[in-house]
């Protein structure tokens, strides 16, 4: 048996969502420049909370948290316009900087236009040995026939 129960709760919405013997409580405060989300996992009280923060329309600041295992991760984002979106971050459980560049809109669809592209650069660059970096790309295309 599963299922999930929402409702509004100071400003912000409470989640409770039941799924194979786990209730998952969250709570989501979020405003134009702010968004804050604690949640606690039930039997395993299992402790987390995310943090979002905008800085004007382009830059944006995301970090999150796990009290059990002490484990994090930030991402800031900066955009420039809707086809240019610079991303950097880090995530202490695998122990991994990386930064990503996203040329075309990173959010759009391929299939809603002829002709469309979106490419993606990023570098990846491991704590433990910064020799083994990898440098990656995507291509997402679409080709009309």
């Amino acid at each position: 048996m599963s299922g999930i129960v929402k409702g509004h709760l100071l400003n912000g919405v409470c989640t409770a969502q039941y799924r194979d013997e786990d209730l998952n409580l969250r709570y989501s405060y979020k405003d134009e420049e702010m968004s804050f989300i604690p949640s606690i996992s039930l039997p395993s009280n299992a402790v987390s909370f995310a943090f979002k923060r905008r800085f004007g329309s382009s830059d944006k600041l995301s970090y999150w948290y796990n009290f059990d295992s002490s484990s994090w991760s930030t991402v800031y984002k900066h955009t420039v316009g809707k086809d240019l979106k610079f991303k950097a971050g880090y995530d202490s459980e695998v122990r991994l900087g990386w930064a990503s560049l996203w040329l075309g809109d990173e959010d759009g669809k391929t299939t809603t236009a002829p002709m469309k592209m979106k490419v993606q650069f990023m570098l990846q660059v491991p704590q433990d040995d910064i020799n083994s970096s990898a440098l990656m790309f995507r291509v997402k295309k679409r080709w009309d026939i």
